[in-house]
Parts: structure tokens; C-alpha cells; sequence
């Protein structure tokens, strides 16, 4: 999914209801009881358990699907992942771009030189106001700091096309417990770039994620889980170095596009949706070219495009697709102790998955070094002493 962040300054003083931390909050502000909204919910249960428990099963559904769309058929008939990625891009950029529209006469504030409707084309879909609409929307994507998106968008797609190298060569427990390096990653960009100060804890639960991944690897090292996955996936073998050195870059990548997309969304007031419109549009030619550099010169680009494109290559990316929505839903109804869980329970997730569907073999040492990675993450999204201090919401993109 996009990485969505939103600005401390909109988080903090968003009005949500429930928890002591918000009872003192209204008080501060003093709101009555009666002023105080009320928690959005379906059927009785809050949204942002809702948002974070579905974000966690998407992020566990991508991980075991795409790495048994990459590893369950011989890698001469394995799709493209690049198009995967090109592909993904453009779904989320056309939905962006349609909330966006939707959206624009809330975001958009009325200026001077904005004509005046009159009552009959005042409705939504009256092709003066349509009109009027696209005309806005191309100011607000075509914006003048629009370019600043190029960057967190090529690291994005290298991001992406790494992700498939690394649920390629590590079985998907393996690789899910592997990706919470990320934490590690943008959280030493946020302290170099954004001069973001840790508290002791979360540098202690940074060491402890460290030591944690550390173990798994060494359990992935000294394991035969690749013989098992070659048994199992006609003839595809692992390379767990290959894998574990593609997460490794993707974390690396994924911490300093977060980073940045932050730096830019911290002084930046056009709205979540139309970024994420700039942020696919900039990553469309990053993501064409891998594709153009490995087409064969006797085949035509769109059919070499879409070559063993099949139902489980298009379920990983409508997942992925899927995971966007879900990360908007996450900003706007939760916040990063219980993203904290969600991680972990995605985690889990994954890790009984690959035990029942891809006879994972369970080892004490990889039990261990899961265990330190989810304490790490629930100790890493702890609240900070100092309330005061900035603070961004962070959504890996899948």
C-alpha cells in the first residue's frame, strides 16, 4: 500500500473519543460530555479495531500469497514482478485519483476568482461543476512542490520489486518477522533527518529487534527449510542470503521514502489523497523500466507484459491495492500503540499460516527470535514521557 503518514499536529488534535488520554485531552479543551463525539463504529465495534485488524490480515494474506505466487510454480513460468509492481501503482493511483475528486470540494477552499454556480449546477455530476472539479484537481496534482514526490516514489518501486525477490527466497514467516527491520530503518532516518529524539525505551526495544531478526536469520542459516520448499514447489529452491539481503535493502528503502514522504507532508497542506495521486504518477517510468530492460526484442511489450500473468499474480496485487485503503482507514481512526499490535498479530498470523500450509518447520530458535521481534514492536509503540513531542503516524507500504 501507499505509505500514508499524517502530520502530529492533525493526529493530536483530532477529537476521538474512548481511552483516560482522550478524557484529559476534552478537558484541556474544555468540552462537556455532551460536546464529546461519538467513537465511529459498524454494528457496535470501534472502526479502528476494525481497520487494524483487517490491516493485519491483509498484511499477512500479502505475504503468504505472494510468496506462494512466486515459489508454487518452476521460475521459467514465474510472472513478471516488475508488472506486479507497475500494475499496483496504477490501481492505487486511479483510486486515489477518484477520492480525491470526490473529495476536493472539502479540501479545496473557495477563492476569489472561483465562479459562482447557480442553483441548477450545483449538483455533483452537472458538467459545470464536473468541470470545475477537474479544474481544481489538476492545480491541487499538478501543484508547483508536486516533483518533491519523485524521490520518495522511485524508492517506493525499488521498494516493491525487492518485496518479491525476498518472498521468493525466505519462506513467509521468515520473511514477514524480517520486514520489521523497517522499524529499525525509519526510525534511524527519522533521528538523522528529522532530529526526532527516542526515548530509552524505544532505542532499548531497537536493540532487542535487532538481536531478534539477527536470530531468525541464524535459524534460517542453519535450517533445511529450503530443501523442504524445493520438495514441496516442484523443483524451486530458496537462497536465503539472496532473500535476506533484498529484505535488508528493502527495509532501507522503505525507512528513507517514509522518512521523506513525512518531510514532505509535515510542511505540506494538499490533501492525504492527492499525494498519494502524485506519489503513483511519479512511480509509473521508475516501474517501466525494469520491464523494458528484461523484454525480450522479439516480443511485443503488452504481450510480454502480462506473460504467465495468472489468478494468483493478480490476487497479490489486488491485495496490495486492498492494503492502500486500509492504511487510510488506519490513519484516520487509529494510532501506533495498536498498529504496534497489529504488526504483531500479522506476525503470528503468517507464522501458523506457514506452519499449516507450507509444512514450515517450527524451531525453538525461530519461536525465540519471533518473540523478541514482537516485544520490540510493542515496546517501540509504548507512549512516549513527553506528549508534546512530534509524532507521525507510519504505514509500511506492501
Amino acid at each position: 500500500m501507499s505509505q500514508l503518514a499524517l502530520p502530529a499536529h492533525q493526529e493530536n488534535h483530532s477529537l476521538k473519543g474512548g481511552g483516560d488520554d482522550d478524557d484529559i485531552e476534552y478537558e484541556e479543551l474544555g468540552l462537556l460530555p455532551a460536546d464529546i463525539p461519538p467513537v465511529p463504529s459498524f454494528r457496535g465495534i470501534p472502526l479502528k479495531y476494525i481497520s487494524l485488524v483487517t490491516l493485519a490480515v491483509q498484511n499477512s494474506l500479502l505475504t503468504l500469497i505472494m510468496h506462494y505466487s512466486r515459489v508454487s510454480i518452476p521460475p521459467s513460468q514465474s510472472y513478471s514482478a516488475p508488472t506486479a509492481v507497475l500494475l499496483n501503482e496504477l490501481l492505487k493511483g486511479f483510486i486515489s485519483l477518484a477520492i480525491a475528486f470526490a473529495r476536493i470540494n472539502r479540501v479545496t477552499p473557495y477563492t476569489s476568482d472561483t465562479p459562482q454556480l447557480p442553483l441548477a449546477a450545483s449538483r455533483f455530476w452537472h458538467p459545470t461543476k464536473v468541470l470545475l472539479r477537474i479544474r481544481r484537481l489538476g492545480r491541487e496534482v499538478f501543484s508547483p512542490d508536486c516533483w518533491k514526490l519523485s524521490i520518495p516514489a522511485i524508492l517506493y518501486v525499488v521498494q516493491n520489486n525487492l518485496q518479491y525477490v525476498a518472498a521468493t527466497n525466505l519462506e513467509a514467516a521468515t520473511f514477514q518477522v524480517s520486514y520489521q527491520m523497517k522499524i529499525l530503518s525509519t526510525a534511524a532516518f527519522s533521528v538523522i533527518l528529522l532530529r526526532k529524539q527516542l526515548s530509552a525505551s524505544q532505542w532499548l526495544a531497537l536493540l532487542f529487534l535487532a538481536i531478534g531478526v539477527g536470530v531468525v536469520q541464524i535459524q534460517t542459516g542453519v535450517s533445511d527449510t529450503s530443501k523442504a520448499s524445493s520438495l514441496l514447489f516442484h523443483g524451486t529452491s530458496m537462497n536465503a542470503l539472496k532473500g535476506f539481503l533484498a529484505v535488508f535493502a528493502a527495509c532501507f528503502t522503505s525507512g528513507l521514502a517514509g522518512v521523506y514522504f513525512e518531510m514532505v507532508l509535515k510542511n505540506s497542506q494538499s490533501d492525504l489523497w492527492i499525494r498519494n495521486v502524485q506519489l503513483s504518477a511519479f512511480s509509473l517510468l521508475p516501474a517501466l523500466v525494469p520491464i523494458i530492460l528484461s523484454r525480450p526484442s522479439e516480443t511485443g511489450l503488452l504481450s510480454s507484459l502480462f506473460e504467465n500473468f495468472g489468478a494468483w499474480a493478480w490476487a497479490t496485487v489486488a491485495i496490495q491495492v486492498f492494503g492502500g485503503l486500509v492504511t487510510a482507514m488506519v490513519i484516520k481512526y487509529s494510532d501506533n500503540i495498536l498498529k504496534g499490535f497489529a504488526t504483531s498479530l500479522s506476525i503470528v498470523i503468517s507464522f501458523l499460516a506457514s506452519v499449516a500450509l507450507f509444512d514450515f518447520q517450527m524451531t525453538f530458535t525461530f519461536i525465540l527470535g519471533s518473540v523478541i521481534v514482537l516485544i520490540a514492536t510493542w515496546l517501540y509503540n509504548q507512549p512516549g514521557r513527553n506528549p508534546s513531542t512530534s509524532r507521525l503516524v507510519y504505514v509500511g507500504k506492501n
